[in-house]
């Protein structure tokens, strides 16, 4: 997305470890000089300064992959960037963008927490590296549509904060003047980050799940029912099918369990089909919003799984952070998920940009009854249905 919406050449992929320094070097070949970062001067507008002009650089990667280019492992003879080098580049740093924080950083549940890990995961190395070498100057960004309290201690830790310094929640706005006031105002969110839309309902399918066999019977006989042939003239039903890790299923067990019971049209893995597709949704949409084509697609191409072609996704729980597929009618959930945090992540796949959808959670009775206690944590109303009643929970 980075790389769709800024000026040619100042966004650079950093897909395994490597010379970070070198990025840029068809620039240097050219002979063209740039300052990293300009502590004068208008910080929006290009300045100069011993004859250099100040341009901006962002570098896109996974937090391991950035981390080894600067630091390198044991298993390295030495890291691919030097030492003076990286530390240049990390004390000239002006952003830090994490993404999903949550899963970048080691946070404790609880106060108390005694399986909270000690070893440092290398976005906190990375982190703490940029903060101590910059002197607080960076400005960090955390997003994640769960933030709580833990993961803000946990951010304050590693940024080498006091505990009363705790980073503040800004939640988003469709307004941006209003986010813009909230930053001007230093305003407070208070309550959690991202909430699950109105417009999606949660439904609960008690079942007696003392076996695997029997959660995804009742998962293919759900399925089967949501994707049954709507009205005349109505597009075909798009399902989501997610498994939680307390379900212990795989997947090529659940896609098995589903075609046995002959479900249309035949599911397929999620991965597999975002591979096939070729795609990514949400850097098409920014490519309608910019006006470009870029690398690896164009305008005039549409996109499988955008069609009016119904379809059944299989995923694990891990798989779904982030993931956007237009017009996403229903999930099914087989097991409870692992937290109100995931849960959250799982039911925001449907009811996007103002639609409706329906989130279906197929559940012992016992994960029915603690899956009710969410209620309040998450401020949605956890409908009880039976089998009768499935076809009518899609509209």
């Amino acid at each position: 997305i980075a790389s769709v919406l800024a000026p040619p050449g100042m966004v650079k992929l950093v897909p395994r470890p490597m010379n970070l320094m070198s990025l840029w070097k068809a620039e240097a070949d050219r002979g063209e000089e740039y300052e990293y970062f300009e502590n004068q001067g208008n910080d929006e507008e290009p300045t100069t300064s011993s004859g250099r002009t100040y341009k901006p650089r962002i570098l896109v990667g996974s937090a391991k992959s950035i981390s080894l280019s600067l630091f390198g492992d044991k298993k390295m003879p030495a890291p691919p960037t030097s030492k003076p080098e990286g530390k240049s580049l990390l004390s000239s740093s002006r952003w830090l963008v994490m993404d999903e924080v949550d899963r970048l950083l080691n946070v404790k549940k609880s106060r108390t927490d005694k399986s909270f890990k000690r070893h440092e995961k290398p976005a906190a190395m990375l982190a703490a590296a940029i903060a101590r070498l910059t002197k607080g100057r960076v400005q960090v960004i955390a997003a994640s549509a769960t933030v709580g309290r833990p993961i803000r201690r946990e951010l304050s830790r590693v940024l080498g904060l006091h505990s009363s310094e705790c980073p503040e929640t800004l939640r988003g706005e469709e307004d941006t003047s209003n986010l813009k006031r909230k930053v001007d105002n230093d305003e407070i969110h208070i309550g959690r980050a991202v909430k699950i839309p109105e417009a999606v309902k949660n439904y609960v399918l008690p079942v007696d799940g003392s076996t695997t066999g029997s959660l995804l019977t009742s998962a293919a006989f759900a399925a089967k029912t949501i994707l049954s042939p709507p009205e005349q003239g109505m597009p075909s039903r798009k399902v989501l099918l997610v498994l939680t890790r307390g379900s212990d299923i795989k997947v090529h067990n659940a896609l098995g369990a589903m075609r046995h019971f002959g479900i249309n049209p035949e599911p397929q893995s999620l991965l597999d089909a975002l591979e096939v597709d070729g795609t990514d949704r949400l850097m098409e949409a920014h490519r309608k919003v910019s006006g470009v084509v870029g690398l690896g697609g164009s305008k005039e191409k549409k996109n499988k799984l955008d069609s009016d072609d119904g379809y059944l996704l299989i995923t694990h729980e891990d798989n779904v952070r982030g993931l956007h597929l237009d017009g996403l009618d229903a999930v099914i959930v087989v097991g409870r998920p692992g937290s109100p945090d995931e849960y959250t992540h799982i039911a925001g796949r449907t009811g996007r940009a103002g639609r409706e959808g329906s989130v279906l959670n197929i559940v012992s009775y016992e994960q029915a009854a603690a899956l009710a206690s969410w209620t309040k944590i998450l401020s949605v109303d956890f409908l009880p249905v039976d089998e009768r009643e499935l076809k009518s929970i899609v509209s």
